[in-house]
């Protein structure tokens, strides 16, 4: 007797998925095309990615493609070792309202550093 509430197919070709990955970035640089930043998990050159920024009250989630990927260093959390990937992604379909959210954090930053220029 099956104990599940609903059936199980199996799959024959065709079906594609994808997973939402959640992990913590460290950003090296931003502008309205892309970004640059570091992460302990692997990510797939030319492969899809959303990152989602927020300073102060201004929020944004961006799509992007994974330009370059590559192993930087390595961290350690606690007992472990992880590996540091340098990821290159390149901003896609920016609606006019993520451009202004995303131009928000980056005038945010350049005054953050304009600042501590000084």
């Amino acid at each position: 007797m099956e104990r599940r509430k609903f059936r199980r197919f199996s799959v024959q070709g065709g079906v594609e998925g994808n997973i939402v990955l959640k992990a913590d970035i460290d950003i090296i640089d931003i502008s309205l095309n892309g970004m640059l930043f570091l992460i302990t998990k692997k990510l797939n050159t030319n492969g899809r990615c959303r990152v989602n920024l927020s300073i102060g009250n201004t929020r944004v989630s961006l799509d992007g493609v994974v330009i370059r990927s590559s192993l930087k260093d390595s961290r350690q959390i606690e007992c472990d070792y992880l590996p540091v990937y340098e990821v290159a992604v390149k901003f896609v379909q920016l609606s006019d309202r993520r451009k202004s959210d995303l131009q928000k954090i980056i005038d945010h930053l350049k005054e953050c550093s304009d600042s501590t220029e000084s």
